[in-house]
C-alpha cells in the first residue's frame, strides 16, 4: 500500500486477505479510495475459474467459495486505513448480508468480477462498522448480488463473550400453509456415518441411503455433495422427515473441529478462524442430504443441487469457529418442500459451534437442477482416430465428435444446435448411448433440412475403428491372433447413426410429451467381418417412412455399413418414439403355451458359469451369462439342440449407466449378443468344440431378423434366454451353428431372434 502504512507494519494481526488456498481473488483492476481516509471507496477485483480450481465440484464453482471470492472488501476497508485504529487489537468479522445468486454456477473458462463498495462506517462504542455491497458478474451477466453487508472490528474478549444470533425455531417466523410435496423415496435411515456421508460425496447414494437406491448405480454421474476436505459434515445424527418443531423435517449434523483443520491455516495470518462461507457450504450439504434422502435424485442422472436463484437470502453471523473449539452443529429447518420437474427444498440453517448459535441463514433454496456430465471432461473419451470430412448446418453448427458425445451426455443444443434448446433443462430428450457403447466419430454428410420429418433425408456416419478397442480385447482370438468385432459391436455402430437421423430430423420437437427412443425390429444380412484393422465404418441411414399414432412414432429407416475394405453390412430396422406410461405397460410377445413349457422346464444340466466357465466366455463386458439352467442336446423344434441360460439383473451393470443417461435400459444388441453366447455354450457343453475354440460371430452371409417389444431396466431381477439350434454344419472352415432364440424378462417374453451364427473356427485351441 504503500509508505503511508508503515506505521502498521509492527502488527502482527491487521485486516488480510485470506492466503491460499482461501486467497481467491487473482486480480485487482481497479482501487477508487483515498487511502487512510476511512472513507467510502470502491474495489473491482477479477477471479479466473481454471479447469484445475482445486474447489471445482462436477464442474462448477461450489456457492460459498463464490461468495468468499468476492473478499476484497478486506483489501479496501485496509487501503481505507482501519489498522490505522484497530492497532492490532481488533481483528475483522462478518456479521451479515442478504444474498442472490443469479444464473449458473461459474465453470472452468469464465472469468468473475467483483464489484464492491464501502457504502459507510458505524461505531458502537468502541467497536468499529462498515457497511458494504458487491455485485458478481460473468461478461457482464450477474450471478451473485451481495446487498447489507455489514462487518466489524473486534477484540478477543467481544468475541468470546458474544450472545450469538438471537434466533429460536420454536418462535421463528415460518411460511404458513406450506407446500410439503411427498417423496420419491424415501430412506429409512434416521442417521448417517462419516462413512455413509463419504459414499454419499464420492457417487454411492446407495451406500449412504440404503436400500431402494440402487438406481443411482446406473447413473454416469449422479448428483452429490463435495468430498475430501470439502466434506464439512462428520456425521448426521438426526434425519426425521416429519419432525423438527415445525413438523415438517429436520436434519442436525455434526463437523469434529481440530486445530489442524485446513481451513485455519491462512484464514487469517495470525487469527486463525473457519470462514463463515464454509459454514454456508456445510450448510448447503446437509440440505442436499436431506433432499437426496427423499429419492429426489435417483430419476436425475449427472443433475446437481444450486441454491435457487432469484431468492434472497439473509444471513446473520455472532460467533465464531476458532481451533479452541470442538464441534460445529449444522441443524436444517424444513420450511417447504417442492416436487416436480425441478425439486426445491427450502429451510432456515443454523450453526451452532459448543453450544453458541453462530450462524443462521433464513429461507436458504436448494435446487435440483439439470447439468451435463460432458461438461466437466477435461478430456473427451475415445477420440477419433482419423480425419474426415465433418457436415454442418448452414449456420455452421459442426456435428463433429464433440456434437455426438453431447447426443450422449451433453446438453441437447450442444448436439444438434438451438432448435433443440427447448431441452437444455428438466425436460426429457431421447439419448445415444455414451462410452465405452458409443460408436459414432463424426457425421460427415447430411442430406435432408434439419427439423423436419421428411421420408428420403439420410446421413453418413463415421466410426473409426480403434485396433486397440476393448471390445476386440475382452473377446478370444482366432488363429493368427486375428479378432473380430463382436456382433452387438457391430449392431449398435450401425444403429446408432438411426437414432441420430431419428433426431436430427426433429421427431422429438413434434410432441409436448417427453418420448423415449427404442428400436423394434429389425433384419440384416452380413457381408464381412469387421477386423482390428478396418479403418473406418461409415454407415449411410436414410429416412424410409414415419408415422405418428397415439402420442407414439413409428419410423424405418434403410441402412448400408461399409469399411474401408468394402461393404460389411445392410439392415432393415424399425424405430419408435414412446411416452413413459406406454414403455411401462408394455406386455412382450405373445406366449403361447410351449413358449412358457421352455421357460419352466425343470433344470437339466445346470452349470454356474461364473465358477465353473466353459472355456468359451469372453471375458470383463461381455460375459453376459451367469448360469445354464437347463440344455437338451436333441430338444428344440428342429431336434438339434435346446440350451437355457440366464443373466442376474444388477444396476450396476455396465451397460445401464452408458444406455442411456437418465433412461437405463440394457442395449437390445446385449440380448442377441447373449443368444450368441448361449449358441457357443452349447456347442462347449455338447463337446462339438474343445475347450477354449475361438467362435467367429455371425459370420459373412448371415440373416439374422429380431424383434423387441419390452425393455430390461434396473428394477427387473433376472433375464433367461432360450435358444434353439436351427442349423449344425460342419465345413472346411469349422463347426456352424444357426439358432432361433427368445428372451424373457421377470416372466414377459420380450425379444425373438432368428438367424444367430456362430463358426467355431478351425485351427483353433
Amino acid at each position: 500500500f504503500g509508505p503511508l502504512f508503515r506505521r502498521q507494519d509492527g502488527y502482527a494481526r491487521q485486516v488480510r486477505m485470506p492466503e491460499p488456498p482461501l486467497l481467491l481473488c487473482d486480480r485487482v483492476v481497479s482501487l477508487e479510495a483515498e487511502p487512510g481516509s476511512m472513507g467510502r471507496g470502491v474495489i473491482r477485483t477479477e477471479t479466473d475459474v481454471t479447469a484445475d480450481a482445486w474447489y471445482l465440484h462436477d464442474g462448477a464453482m461450489p456457492a460459498g467459495i463464490q461468495i468468499e471470492a468476492g473478499q476484497a472488501d478486506l483489501m479496501l476497508i485496509s487501503y481505507l486505513g482501519i489498522d490505522f485504529f484497530n492497532r492490532g487489537e481488533r481483528v475483522y468479522r462478518l456479521l451479515g448480508c442478504k444474498l442472490r445468486y443469479e444464473g449458473t454456477p461459474p465453470a472452468p473458462g469464465e472469468t468473475l468480477h467483483y464489484d464492491i463498495a464501502v457504502d459507510g462506517h458505524a461505531s458502537a462504542g468502541p467497536v468499529r462498522l462498515f457497511f458494504f455491497h458487491y455485485d458478481c458478474t460473468v461478461d457482464g451477466e450477474p450471478r451473485l448480488v451481495v446487498r447489507d453487508g455489514q462487518a466489524g472490528f473486534f477484540t478477543d474478549e467481544e468475541l468470546d463473550t458474544s450472545a450469538g444470533v438471537i434466533w429460536d425455531a420454536e418462535t421463528a417466523e415460518r411460511r404458513e400453509n406450506p407446500r410439503l410435496d411427498p417423496p420419491e423415496r424415501a430412506t429409512r435411515h434416521t442417521a448417517l456415518s462419516r462413512e455413509q456421508l463419504r459414499a454419499f460425496s464420492e457417487g454411492r447414494p446407495w451406500d449412504c441411503f440404503g436400500p431402494g437406491f440402487e438406481r443411482a448405480k446406473t447413473h454416469t454421474r449422479t448428483p452429490r455433495i463435495q468430498g475430501g476436505k470439502m466434506l464439512l459434515l462428520d456425521r448426521v445424527d438426526v434425519l426425521d422427515h416429519a419432525g423438527g418443531p415445525w413438523g415438517r423435517g429436520y436434519l442436525r449434523a455434526t463437523l469434529d473441529l481440530s486445530p489442524d483443520d485446513w481451513f485455519f491455516e491462512g484464514h487469517f495470518k495470525n487469527d486463525p478462524c473457519m470462514p463463515g462461507t464454509l459454514m454456508f457450504e456445510g450448510t448447503l450439504q446437509a440440505m442436499a442430504v436431506y433432499l437426496a434422502s427423499l429419492g429426489f435424485t435417483l430419476r436425475r442422472d449427472g443433475w446437481r443441487f444450486e441454491v435457487t436463484r432469484g431468492d434472497e437470502i439473509d444471513i446473520k453471523c455472532r460467533g465464531q469457529a476458532t481451533p479452541r473449539n470442538r464441534e460445529l452443529v449444522t441443524e436444517v429447518f424444513v420450511e417447504e418442500l417442492v416436487g416436480g420437474p425441478e425439486p426445491v427444498l427450502y429451510a432456515d440453517v443454523l450453526c451452532t459451534v459448543d453450544g453458541l448459535k453462530a450462524f443462521h441463514a433464513r429461507r436458504v433454496g436448494l435446487a435440483l437442477r439439470p447439468a451435463w456430465p460432458l461438461d466437466t471432461l477435461a478430456e473427451l473419451p475415445d477420440p477419433p482416430r482419423r480425419d474426415g470430412p465433418v457436415a454442418r448446418t448452414p449456420e455452421g453448427f459442426a456435428f463433429d465428435h464433440r456434437s455426438l458425445l453431447a447426443c450422449a451426455w451433453g446438453r441437447p443444443s450442444e448436439a444438434f444446435g438451438p432448435v433443440y434448446r427447448r431441452f437444455d433443462g428438466p425436460r426429457h430428450v431421447a439419448r445415444l448411448p455414451g462410452p465405452p457403447y458409443h460408436f459414432m466419430s463424426r457425421v460427415e454428410a447430411v442430406d435432408g433440412p434439419q427439423g423436419e420429418v421428411r421420408p428420403g433425408t439420410a446421413v453418413t456416419i463415421a466410426y473409426d475403428v480403434p485396433p486397440d478397442a476393448w471390445y476386440f480385447a475382452e473377446t478370444p482370438p482366432l488363429p493368427g491372433n486375428g479378432r473380430r468385432m463382436p456382433w452387438c459391436v457391430l449392431l449398435e455402430a450401425v444403429l446408432q447413426p438411426c437414432g441420430w437421423l431419428a433426431s436430427y430430423v426433429g421427431s422429438a420437437l413434434t410432441s409436448d410429451t417427453d418420448l423415449y427412443f427404442r428400436n423394434l425390429d429389425g433384419k440384416a444380412v452380413i457381408h464381412a467381418p469387421v477386423p482390428p484393422d478396418a479403418g473406418s465404418l461409415r454407415t449411410r441411414v436414410r429416412l424410409l417412412r414415419s408415422s405418428s399414432s397415439g402420442g407414439m412414432i413409428v419410423q424405418a429407416f434403410a441402412v448400408r455399413c461399409e469399411a474401408d475394405a468394402g461393404p460389411v453390412l445392410d439392415l432393415e430396422t424399425v424405430f419408435g418414439f414412446f411416452p413413459a406410461e406406454a414403455l411401462a405397460h408394455q406386455v412382450g410377445l405373445p406366449v403361447e403355451p410351449a413358449h412358457r413349457e421352455a421357460l419352466e422346464a425343470p433344470p437339466a444340466g445346470s452349470r454356474d458359469l461364473r465358477a465353473a466357465p466353459l472355456g468359451v466366455e469372453p471375458a470383463d463386458r461381455l460375459a453376459l451369462l451367469d448360469r445354464v439352467s437347463g440344455f437338451w442336446p436333441a430338444g428344440g423344434a428342429a431336434g438339434l439342440g435346446r440350451i437355457r441360460v440366464e443373466m442376474d439383473v444388477d444396476p450396476g451393470q455396465w451397460f445401464f449407466r452408458a444406455h442411456f443417461m437418465g433412461d437405463p435400459v440394457q442395449p437390445g444388441s446385449l440380448g442377441l449378443e447373449a443368444m450368441l453366447r448361449a449358441l457357443e455354450s452349447f456347442a462347449a457343453l455338447a463337446g462339438l468344440v474343445r475347450p477354449g475354440t475361438p467362435f467367429e460371430p455371425m459370420p459373412a452371409g448371415s440373416r439374422p431378423t429380431w424383434t423387441y417389444r419390452g425393455q430390461v431396466v434396473p428394477e427387473d431381477e433376472r433375464v433367461t434366454v432360450i435358444v434353439d439350434v436351427t442349423r449344425r454344419e460342419e465345413g472346411p472352415e469349422g463347426l456352424l451353428l444357426e439358432g432361433s432364440g427368445v428372451l424373457w424378462v421377470d416372466g414377459r417374453r420380450i425379444y425373438e431372434a432368428a438367424g444367430l451364427a456362430v463358426r467355431a473356427v478351425a485351427g483353433g485351441a
